[in-house]
């Protein structure tokens, strides 16, 4: 309630503040080239002879400038490196919206881009904005070495994270980049830092985005250049753990005057080699598992995008990307029952798991400019299609006996969505409005098949075909108030409705079906009062709905007697997000947060009659409560380094018995260094580390864990040769460790997943450095529920 309080309070005071101090007149403008480009870091002054009073500012990326001045009338001059580019006399009697401002800007292009230099880090009203053409550490690299720099930003095994978040979406220009895991990371490193302008990192994501996850949002923003022709990239990368690995990709794009269009291609062939042990306890019953895999990834993919200028004000483009994903596992275990310290059985198994997954993405948008002041329409829509194929044969052999099982499972799961969006600006700021229909379609069939006297025989009991459809229906509004020169507000109201049903062919697993509605609002606040004071509060809510595998009851077997299953019955989980924060001359950040949990989920471990089973089902309320500390600074002009930390408590009530309630403090900080070794700073030196303090996840407690990175990077010939070569987890410290309670059970596990590894990166640029890709992206969060 408190939270809830601060947020009236804040919006109060920001009302009152406009009230008070609104003495002078708001004059925005936009000013463009004669090719209709926005001239960034143009000088827009404003005078007036009689009185002196005079004014300046400074246009930002798109071309807008903002200020306030009292009443009266003015000379409004636009002046680029000292050249004055338009004059004109402007009569201010309240706000005044000047409109278009044009300017021949033919020879001034490549001399704009170095009239202002930004921050390193600027907070924004609902995000953190990191420019990576001021820093050290992104440049000369791959776009992923620029997203590892990024605030509050982890890329850990092939997974992007931000701390504090479950999940992470990755945009390119604020449009989604429907890639995951190892895709993602691939499709990363085939851009180039230097032609990223800056990376947003959106930890409380406005109402705009799908209301799905406790999750946040990296928005990659492209540099923006008019020049014409081809460019490409080839990269190469070797890494070295117990097992080899090597990941390629290749960049083509073309920009002609109406056309833009990029085709990327990527390769991956990685292993691994995890170990783990694994004991349940239960009752003076005991089971211990000691298991060691061999696994390999193999991938493919390509993404196309074409972008075609239909006139002035519209352009249609599409996006097609396929991945083809192949997830071979070769695992031996050892399992032994033991009743009070006694060996009743030793079961050894023999497994072979492959699972294939072609993944076919299709995106069109349609975009309309309504007037010149920046009004637009954009319309999407998009196709998702994935054929998962999984095949586990393993044998367990006991006292002389063996079992040869196959475990197949095939999902065929479809989505399409469309939507529409509309942006509107006003001199007192913009208002955003949107709607979409999205409909998931899934069929999952799962054998299980014993073989006895040579012959396949199907056991029914743990074979299941499961559909499921879903539909849903939402819609957004949100507005930004630039109140005064103090304050400025936004809020939005999304309102998603979903209707589902399922079958099994189970007839002990009756039909679900379930309709709901709900609303999701957002809200920030910012109060600026001077340029190096900086003052944020946000509030969320949004809604974690189940996965598709996570509602099919079917039962995935790692040997006879242990599983994993899904659960038809699973509810979506809700959450409350509140953040305050404070920023001193955008280098050192602090942040109080809470976030509230209802109908959480987890996978639950059961020992009954000798069968170890693990379901997923709602089982706790949670409510997590910290601050996160951060610096970023440049010393001495050859050092950067950024210091984050991350302090929380998380209290859990449980809502089924297996679940004790906890409540638990830790600590998790991040240190990262980039030290240039001479002058030009083509090369540097990097140096990484991280720790995370023992935590609780619901009932599970994890054990400290910590790494450290160390590597070198050149770049060469101009910035065409990019290298880099790093050593992480140097001192083998990332291990999975801890212990599972329940009323009854424990459950402790050792899990060593082979993350010390050597990295060697090599990146050949070649063509028109200063081509502009087509990275156009499509928002299509509901497929992070497909996988």
């Amino acid at each position: 309630m408190m939270f809830k309080q601060v947020i009236i309070g804040f919006f109060s005071i920001g009302a009152f503040s406009s009230t008070v101090l609104a003495q002078d007149f708001k004059v925005n403008g936009k000013v463009l080239g004669s090719d209709g480009r926005p001239i960034e870091y143009a000088l827009v002054e404003v005078s007036q002879n009689q009185t002196g009073i005079s004014g300046k500012t400074q246009t930002d990326s798109a071309g807008i400038f903002s200020f306030k001045i009292p009443q009266g009338g003015y000379l409004l001059k636009v002046n680029v490196l000292g050249k004055k580019l338009s004059e004109q006399n402007i009569e201010v009697k309240s706000d005044l919206l000047v409109g278009i401002i044009r300017v021949e800007n033919e020879n001034l292009l490549d001399e704009v881009t170095v009239v202002g230099k930004k921050k390193l880090v600027e907070r924004k009203i609902d995000r953190t904005v990191y420019n990576v053409e001021n820093s050290i550490a992104s440049q000369g690299m791959s776009g992923l070495d620029a997203v590892k720099s990024a605030p509050l930003v982890s890329v850990f095994d092939n997974k992007i994270s931000i701390v504090g978040k479950s999940s992470l979406s990755v945009m390119i220009n604020d449009r989604l980049l429907n890639l995951s895991g190892a895709e993602l990371t691939s499709y990363l490193e085939s851009l180039r830092s230097d032609d990223i302008a800056k990376i947003e990192v959106i930890t409380s994501p406005p109402s705009k985005y799908d209301a799905e996850g406790n999750s946040g949002i990296l928005n990659i923003v492209l540099k923006k250049n008019k020049s014409m022709g081809w460019n490409a990239s080839l990269t190469s990368t070797y890494q070295r753990n117990h097992e080899n690995g090597v990941r390629n990709g290749a960049n083509i794009n073309f920009s002609a005057k109406k056309v833009t269009s990029s085709l990327k291609l990527r390769q991956g062939d990685v292993g691994y080699k995890p170990i783990g042990t694994r004991e349940l306890l239960k009752d003076g019953k005991r089971v211990f598992t000691d298991e060691t895999r061999v696994d390999r990834s193999l991938s493919l993919g390509l993404n196309y995008s074409l972008d075609v200028k239909l006139n002035d004000r519209s352009n249609v483009g599409l996006i097609y990307d396929f991945s083809r994903s192949n997830y071979k596992m070769d695992a031996g275990n050892e399992t032994g029952y033991y009743t009070d310290q006694k060996l009743d059985s030793l079961l050894h198994t023999k497994s072979k798991q492959d699972w294939k997954t072609p993944l076919h993405l299709l995106s069109l948008y349609y975009d309309l400019k309504l007037d010149t002041l920046g009004t637009k329409v954009t319309i999407t829509g998009n196709l998702l299609n994935n054929h998962a194929q999984k095949n586990n044969d393993f044998v367990t052999t006991t006292n002389d006996l063996s079992d040869v099982i196959n475990n197949t499972s095939m999902m065929n799961y479809e989505v399409y969505s469309g939507q529409g969006d509309f942006y509107r600006p006003f001199k007192w700021g913009n208002i955003e409005a949107g709607a979409k229909y999205t409909e998931l379609k899934n069929r999952s069939d799962v054998g299980y098949y014993i073989k006895t006297n040579g012959e396949w025989n199907e056991e029914t009991n743990n074979s299941n075909i499961f559909s499921y459809n879903e539909s849903n229906y939402a819609g957004y509004i949100s507005a930004l108030f630039n109140i005064n020169k103090y304050w400025t507000a936004k809020a939005g109201l999304r309102y998603e409705f979903a209707k589902y049903n399922g079958t099994s062919s189970d007839a002990d697993v009756l039909p679900i079906s379930n309709k709901y509605g709900k609303f999701f609002p957002t809200m920030y606040l910012q109060y600026k009062p001077d340029s190096e004071n900086n003052f944020t509060i946000s509030f969320s809510r949004r809604i974690n709905r189940p996965s598709f595998e996570s509602l099919n009851p079917f039962r995935w077997y790692t040997n006879p007697y242990i599983y994993n299953s899904g659960n038809p019955s699973l509810k979506p989980s809700y959450s409350n997000n509140y953040e305050i924060g404070y920023s001193f001359r955008n280098k050192f950040n602090v942040s109080f947060f809470r976030s509230e949990t209802e109908d959480g989920r987890v996978n639950i471990a059961r020992y009954n009659d000798g069968i170890y089973s693990n379901i997923i089902e709602n089982a706790f309320d949670q409510t997590n409560t910290g601050i996160t500390l951060s610096y970023y600074d440049t010393l001495f002009k050859i050092w950067e380094t950024s210091v984050s930390v991350n302090g929380y408590r998380i209290k859990v009530k449980p809502t089924v018995p297996e679940i004790q309630a906890t409540a638990q403090s830790s600590l998790f900080y991040d240190v990262k260094n980039t030290i240039a070794l001479n002058k030009e700073k083509s090369y540097s030196v990097l140096v990484n580390f991280w720790q995370s303090f023992p935590y609780n996840y619901v009932a599970t407690r994890m054990k400290g864990q910590f790494e450290t990175a160390l590597g070198l990077k050149a770049s060469l010939f101009e910035k065409q040769l990019q290298v880099s070569l790093v050593a992480n987890d140097v001192f083998r410290t990332i291990r999975n460790r801890g212990y599972t309670s329940y009323n009854g059970y424990s459950d402790e596990f050792n899990q060593y997943n082979d993350h010390r590894r050597i990295v060697l990166s090599v990146t050949y640029a070649f063509g028109n450095a200063k081509l502009k890709q087509n990275n156009r992206r499509i928002k299509f969060e509901e497929k992070d529920r497909a996988n």
